[in-house]
């Protein structure tokens, strides 16, 4: 595993010389805790990042399917940043034998300047080949919160408002709902997640059980 991270720092640094400033490259290593997971981060102030930083809201997800192997996640994925620039994003996931998610390669080119660019000359092309078809599309770039804790209140309440109801007025539905959408996120990878969720709903680690189990059985 070793080799392996000091084989992505190695790409990770030739990237990041090849295309510039403007593109990040971060390595995340996913062996220890999920608090922090980037090991190396080459021009992280394309999104603010720094090592020790845990990964996104959307990697966390990724996650969730108990590690097994899954395709690669994002292929030129347009998003943007909460300032307004145009990020395109690549990942690759790699795995161990038994099929389990260890570290990944994410690259995060800032091509607003590209898109201004074609804009311009946008009478010399057929083609946007810097991804302009698409831009109507896009969504926020996943920065997360300076915490794993914090990213997991964040889709807490973001459960709650999807939810509609306050924890305190939920039936069983909803609180089953409520943990479908917790755990098709993540939130129970997190460490001590569990205790806080059943602190918000008044319920029990064995009723929580229970629910994640009808949760998981019913179809989506």
């Amino acid at each position: 595993m070793v080799n392996n991270l000091n084989q992505l720092k190695q790409i990770a640094d030739l990237i990041a010389a090849q295309f510039g400033p403007a593109t990040e490259v971060v390595v995340h290593d996913f062996t220890g805790e999920l608090d922090h997971t980037i090991v190396y981060i080459v021009n992280g102030h394309v999104t603010g990042r720094t090592i020790g930083d845990a990964p996104t809201q959307s990697f966390l997800q990724y996650m969730n399917v108990n590690h097994q192997r899954k395709a690669m996640e994002k292929v030129r994925h347009v998003s943007h940043l909460p300032d307004g620039r145009i990020i395109r994003s690549s990942t690759a996931n790699f795995f161990d034998e038994d099929g389990t998610l260890n570290s990944s390669l994410c690259i995060n080119q800032d091509i607003s300047d590209l898109v201004a660019l074609e804009s311009a000359v946008k009478g010399l092309s057929d083609v946007g080949y810097f991804e302009t078809n698409i831009l109507t599309n896009y969504n926020e770039f996943d920065v997360q919160p300076s915490s794993i804790h914090g990213m997991m209140d964040n889709i807490i309440t973001e459960g709650l408002a999807t939810i509609g109801t306050p924890p305190d007025k939920m039936n069983k539905e909803a609180k089953i709902k409520l943990l479908r959408f917790l755990d098709e996120r993540g939130v129970f990878l997190i460490q001590k997640s569990g205790q806080k969720v059943c602190e918000l709903l008044g319920i029990s680690k064995f009723t929580l059980y229970n629910y994640l189990e009808e949760a998981r059985g019913k179809e989506k």
